[in-house]
């Protein structure tokens, strides 16, 4: 069994711009709506799979030079408005059944630029929530 340690080498690209050098926090997280299935004569409340949600959070060291951080997000449509591509995996290295790849149409639901307190990192938060399906290439 293959166990990732220490995590480095996150790979994260949007709107085909590779920002991984860019990005401290990768996240994504899936999740299913739990539509209610019990009826009358049932002893326990059940569920059954709706509709499934992804969403990828990102903190990037912010840099608003061309084709950087800011320029890219902005390029993509800018928050709420064009869909996509991102794509983001555990590892830089090649894609393999080892080292899958996440990747779906997105929109930019969310952004901060920057913000925070004098004489720290100058860092921005996106949030990309899902616009179309999310596919796991291991190819």
């Amino acid at each position: 069994m293959a166990v990732h340690g220490v995590w480095r080498n996150g790979f994260c690209q949007i709107n085909g711009v590779d920002l991984s050098d860019h990005a401290r926090e990768i996240t994504l997280e899936t999740s299913v709506a739990e539509l209610p299935d019990n009826v009358h004569g049932d002893n326990t409340a059940k569920v059954r799979a709706g509709l499934e949600n992804w969403t990828i959070n990102v903190t990037f060291l912010q840099d608003f030079a061309a084709s950087k951080v800011d320029a890219t997000l902005d390029t993509a449509g800018g928050v709420g408005h064009a869909s996509f591509n991102v794509i983001v995996g555990a590892d830089a290295a090649a894609v393999s059944t080892t080292n899958p790849r996440y990747s779906g149409n997105a929109i930019l639901s969310s952004y901060r630029p920057f913000g925070g307190q004098q004489g720290v990192n100058l860092e921005a938060q996106a949030t990309f929530r899902a616009a179309g399906n999310l596919t796991r290439q291991t190819v």
